[in-house]
This record gives C-alpha cells, sequence and structure tokens, in this order.
C-alpha cells in the first residue's frame, strides 16, 4: 500500500503566476519580476513566465 502525503490545501496550488504574487503582497508584477530574477523568492522558469512557490512567497512576506 502506498501512502500519499500532501501538506498543501488541494484547492490552493503549489506554484503560483506573478500575477497572483503581486495581488498576495500587494505590490507591482515588476516587483515579483525582480524578485524572482534577484532569488529572494523561490520560483522557476517556464518558458517565458515566473512560477512562484506559494509557501515560499508568505514566508517572504512573514504571513506564515
Amino acid at each position: 500500500m502506498v501512502q500519499q502525503m500532501t501538506t498543501r490545501n488541494a484547492r490552493e496550488p503549489e506554484l503560483i503566476s506573478i500575477r497572483e504574487a503581486a495581488r498576495m503582497l500587494n505590490v507591482s508584477t515588476r516587483t515579483v519580476n525582480r524578485l524572482c530574477l534577484e532569488g529572494r523568492v523561490k520560483a522557476v522558469r517556464v518558458g517565458y513566465q515566473w512560477r512562484i512557490n506559494r509557501r515560499a512567497l508568505r514566508e517572504y512576506a512573514g504571513l506564515d
């Protein structure tokens, strides 16, 4: 039997877009893009777009 471990809310995706991150932080998308480029927020590039780890973003913002 395989146990599946999940720690995130099923309705809350693990990776979010820059637009969603900007809304969470109440800043511009350019600011979030800069945070990603500087490596201050854990994010990955998917093609030309950034996908940001929701938990890392919340920790960066002091929300967790």
